[in-house]
């Protein structure tokens, strides 16, 4: 069963370490956190929601009646207020404190003081109200749902994620299901708690072709414990030299189809599953999107990868995208032979890493020649060029070493998000690299360094409150399919 997961963003975990070091006396601290919740309603992921940490509010001295290293005692009044912008925000309600001196796990002062704390929310906002208790200790986050629709479960979660140059992952369940042998040399490079980390995860991938399918492959051997594939596409026989789990058997069929029931048809302790979706118009896809931890962007649509570049900031995951890109040429024979070819691997935190406009990977004029394309499938480079929509993103062949190739990487920086162990060479940056297989060299961009950025600089986007989703009426409300 998937349960909830919690998110919090590095500078909000600082905050929060801040303020409980911050009693002269080392006493316990206490502070609110606030919480945006998205689920994703009516399908086969139903039940798995995902809170993410929108605002962090210490303890003023004037709340806190009695302290002591082993429990804090509060003052309901001044949190009304707070009450009433969970309501009109719709917004879940946190409690965080820090054991400094008792005991690695919930006490029973934690569990009265919780009890008091979700009894005077539901008086004021009503029965259905959920309070997240997240509890600092023994050096890493423990945490637990309660009220809601789970008044006679364990108030159990997934996680708790923190989002900063990584992600630290902890309070997972660690389903040792996998002790049968099949991690054990994963477990043996990177230690038992990564792999348990890694089962934890929900991750999506958008894109079920040659980088997609071997991505998706990879993180299902490596353990992941839920995969979903999002793509739109049909699986064609020029495909077949690419797309692992595909058979020609296949073609026809939906790409996001067949690599579910590949990667399902294993036999690993993973979930796979699919949609037959475009992420830049389907709201069902964007709510996944939004309960995931981390999402790869393994597509050439320039509209989809835009979007995943917005939504990582307002929905606080971890993306990680890939591109090929080269240049064909033909010899003195008129053979074709290969001048350039290389595969770019881009990773992005909320709070990490330049945005994929700055990283050059996105243009404004190769979205707008996108979009006429797609209005006008017919319209021909004379036209687009009067429209000044010439040129476009690098494309080149998929061949399957190449394509391999870059997912090993990407996968590769899936791990070194959750367990740093490489060492990167001077000039070769780690939330952009590009690997050129003719020159057989890694190298980086140089950083853009843009003030005036939106995404990565002036965090406009950053936990955007959403009218729409992403703000973007054609994507309609959140939880309302448009």
């Amino acid at each position: 069963m998937n349960l909830p997961r919690i998110a919090l963003l590095g500078s909000q975990h600082r905050k929060l370490m801040d303020h409980f070091g911050s009693d002269p006396s080392g006493h316990e601290r206490a502070a609110i956190v606030l919480f945006r919740k998205f689920s994703v309603p009516e399908t086969e992921l139903a039940g798995s929601e995902r809170y993410v940490a929108v605002d962090v509010i210490p303890f003023e001295n004037n709340w806190v009646t009695e302290s002591s290293a082993t429990h804090v005692a509060f003052r309901l009044k001044p949190l009304v207020d707070i009450f009433r912008r969970c309501e009109e925000e719709d917004l879940v309600l946190g409690f965080v404190h820090n054991h400094p001196a008792s005991a690695t796990s919930f006490s029973s002062v934690d569990d009265v003081n919780e009890s008091v704390l979700l009894n005077a929310l539901k008086n004021r906002n009503g029965s259905k109200s959920e309070l997240i208790a997240l509890l600092w200790a023994g050096e890493k986050w423990h945490g637990r749902l309660l009220g809601g629709s789970r008044e006679d479960e364990a108030p159990q979660i997934q996680h708790i994620a923190v989002y900063g140059d990584g992600i630290t992952v902890t309070g997972h369940r660690g389903d040792h299901s996998h002790a049968d042998g099949i991690l054990d040399r994963q477990a043996a490079a990177f230690g038992r708690p990564f792999v348990d980390v890694l089962q934890s995860l929900r991750v999506a991938i958008v894109g079920a072709g040659g980088t997609g399918s071997a991505v998706a492959t990879l993180l299902a051997r490596a353990g992941v414990g839920e995969l979903i594939i999002i793509d739109d596409d049909h699986l064609e026989s020029s495909n077949l030299n690419r797309v692992r789990g595909s058979t020609i058997r296949d073609v026809g069929r939906s790409k996001s189809q067949v690599l579910k029931e590949y990667i399902n048809g294993l036999g690993l302790n993973v979930s796979a599953y699919s949609m037959n979706s475009s992420v830049d118009l389907d709201p069902s896809a964007i709510d996944v999107l939004s309960t995931c931890d981390v999402v790869f962007g393994c597509t050439d649509d320039q509209i989809g990868r835009e979007l995943m570049n917005l939504a990582l900031y307002v929905y606080g995951f971890a993306y990680i995208d890939l591109g090929l890109g080269g240049r064909v040429d033909a010899d003195n024979q008129g053979d074709a032979i290969l001048r350039n070819h290389h595969a770019r691997i881009s990773t992005i935190l909320p709070e990490s890493g330049e945005c994929l406009f700055c990283q050059g990977v996105l243009r404004e004029d190769w979205l707008r020649r996108q979009q006429a394309l797609r209005d006008n499938p017919d319209l021909s480079e004379e036209e687009l060029d009067e429209r000044y929509l010439s040129g476009g993103a690098e494309s080149a062949p998929g061949v399957a070493p190449f394509v391999g190739a870059a997912a090993d990487y990407a996968v590769a920086n899936l791990f070194e998000l959750i367990r740093r162990f490489r060492r990167l060479p001077g000039n070769v940056r780690e939330d952009m690299y590009s690997l050129d297989f003719v020159n057989m060299e890694v190298s980086s961009r140089e950083k853009r360094s843009d003030l005036s950025c939106d995404f990565c600089q002036r965090k406009s986007f950053t936990l955007m409150n959403e009218h729409y989703r992403l703000n973007r009426p054609a994507l309609g409300k959140r939880n309302e399919l448009a």
